[in-house]
């Protein structure tokens, strides 16, 4: 019997599913604005989904734990487990993650006004930041020369045909001082091709590595 009861649909069970609806509703609205905000820009399409269905689970996994302290302290354990490791990624797409999380917990709660209000406006501000509000675009260029070789201005005629400014970051020695790697501050030209001007570094360096990467290289949660 007790598991026919499981089976049966009551009011409760309605209402879980309508938060459900609600939280599905909510996650396509996040996604939508998650994808618009990166028009043009390369993003993981598996975090967009991330983002699309957060928001279904926390409706569901609420109800279920709202009133009950031992099911709480459960899910804390869950999440608890939840691995980080450092890819590039960029800082905003943990504050979104976050956004999703809050945005089910509001809708599991079944304050759905509050809940999509906040659905709207911060899909709006995030759509309105990402898209209008431009900044410089830094990013951290590593070369490694020989030992012998004077970096202070050997690099200076490249980077005013490809950047639009640079500055030395530091200077550290590798390979029982044999080699130096020196990370400068890079603003690449709107029009830049990124591949000539390594292979230009390329040959002035002797072939030895260099690296171009973002700065925003953060811990990002995987499951």
């Amino acid at each position: 019997m007790d598991i026919i009861a499981g089976f049966m649909i009551t009011d409760e069970t309605m209402s879980i599913l309508f938060s459900m609806l609600m939280g599905l509703i909510a996650g396509a609205i996040i996604a939508a604005g998650y994808v618009v905000a990166n028009n043009g820009k390369k993003f993981s399409k598996n975090f967009v989904i991330t983002v699309l269905l957060l928001p279904v689970i926390m409706a569901i996994i609420i109800p279920f734990i709202a009133t009950d302290l031992k099911k709480t302290l459960s899910l804390a354990g869950v999440f608890a487990l939840v691995r980080f490791r450092s890819i590039p990624g960029d800082s905003k797409d943990i504050l979104y993650t976050f956004f999703a999380a809050a945005a089910g917990l509001v809708i599991g709660l079944g304050s759905y006004f509050i809940g999509f209000v906040l659905v709207f406006t911060v899909s709006v501000l995030f759509v309105l930041f990402t898209r209008f509000w431009k900044v410089s675009d830094k990013q951290i260029l590593k070369i490694t020369i020989p030992e012998d070789m004077n970096y202070k201005d050997v690099f200076d005629d490249i980077f005013d045909k490809y950047l639009v400014k640079h500055a030395v970051k530091n200077v550290k020695t590798s390979n029982m001082g044999t080699l130096f790697t020196i990370s400068y501050w890079v603003e690449p030209k709107r029009d830049c091709d990124t591949k000539a001007m390594i292979d230009e570094l390329r040959t002035r360096n002797g072939n030895l590595n260099i690296i171009l990467e973002n700065p925003d290289d953060q811990l990002v949660p995987v499951l």
